[in-house]
């Protein structure tokens, strides 16, 4: 039951006004910065800002959209730290 159970992605709902961020996320989700080796600090803001340049945001809707990735990021941690260690 527990391998059938990890084998299932979570599934979750997103709202609209929400989507542009979790996309941006989607797409820096592999720029973790670490201490030590398995001590995870938090996402390399300067690899966001660098995706967040491409986009055609004026400056402010970018610093809410990096606020909002933010957000996100601290959800991700806490579930990170909570989870038991794969070794």
């Amino acid at each position: 039951e527990a391998e059938e159970k990890a084998a299932k992605p979570d599934l979750f709902e997103v709202l609209p006004e929400n989507w542009e961020a979790v996309r941006l996320f989607e797409r820096c989700c592999h720029q973790w910065r670490y201490k030590g080796l398995d001590e995870v600090m938090g996402l390399d803001v300067t690899a966001i800002t660098s995706v967040l340049s491409l986009s055609q945001l004026s400056p402010e809707q970018q610093l809410e959209r990096l606020d909002q990735v933010q957000l996100i990021e601290y959800g991700a941690l806490l579930v990170m730290k909570n989870s038991p260690k794969e070794r």
